[in-house]
């Protein structure tokens, strides 16, 4: 009889430590499970943190740039070239020091509306994100004028384009716009972020100064930036949301 009890707490033992090996081995795969779900959720959530700036000679360091019509007017002979209308790459000037590095680029008025600027940036090496309907355009740019007023208006612009023509424009982000303080001392920043159209292969960059706002005053530029990111798809933060539930669960 003692033997069939010794025998019987044997076997309830072994099936207690069973038991118990099994829920070590079920939190294990859940904490495995939350870590992968909370990594792949990061990843999406990051994307912009990886991305990297398209545009080239954003800071205007390197004197190189041409007319606006020769970007305009020929993507694939003047990509990746700024395309200024009046003013040019400068060094400090009338107050206004760079916001970073030697130079930046000074504009003034054109007799038109806007004074502008433009870079023509062939994205088809994105055209997997972009045809899958996916896709971001992020752009900014520091805007400052000399003249001590308030009031010069300044924007930021992306055109989308699916070829290399002009002609072939499918539309634009609309104007990330900036009215300037008095300030010369100060740079400010004007973005803005905008959906690209499905079949974009081209995109043409565009800062301007509203040619009343600045009068005879120099409107600058300086840090242009522009990237191309994925649109975090609703799974992401379904993802991330998932990861946080488990992780309160398993505690």
């Amino acid at each position: 009889m003692k033997t069939l009890i010794a025998r019987t707490r044997e076997c309830g033992f072994a099936s207690t430590t069973l038991a118990t090996t099994a829920r070590k081995k079920a939190a294990k795969a859940t904490i495995a499970s939350a870590a992968a779900v909370a990594l792949a959720a990061s990843a999406l959530l990051t994307t912009r943190d990886a991305s990297a700036n398209i545009l080239s000679n954003p800071g205007f360091e390197s004197l190189s740039s041409t007319n606006a019509a020769n970007v305009l007017n020929n993507f694939t002979g003047f990509q990746n070239v700024w395309g200024i209308e009046v003013g040019g790459i400068t060094g400090p000037a009338l107050g206004v020091t760079p916001a970073s590095g030697a130079r930046m680029l000074g504009m003034t008025d054109d007799g038109l509306t806007y004074t502008q600027t433009f870079q023509a940036v062939d994205v088809s090496s994105y055209s997997a994100l972009i045809n899958s309907g996916t896709a971001n355009i992020n752009a900014s740019a520091l805007f400052n004028t000399n003249g001590g007023y308030i009031g010069a208006f300044a924007i930021v612009n992306v055109m989308f384009f699916s070829g290399s023509t002009f002609g072939s424009m499918l539309g634009n982000s609309g104007n990330g716009a900036l009215n300037l303080d008095a300030n010369p001392n100060t740079w400010e920043s004007a973005s803005i972020t905008a959906a690209i159209p499905v079949n974009t292969t081209w995109v043409v960059y565009q800062v301007a100064y509203q040619n009343a706002s600045i009068g005879n005053n120099t409107g600058f530029v300086d840090q242009a930036y522009m990237d191309i990111t994925a649109v975090p798809a609703p799974g992401a933060l379904a993802l991330l949301g998932l990861a946080g539930l488990t992780a309160r669960r398993r505690r």
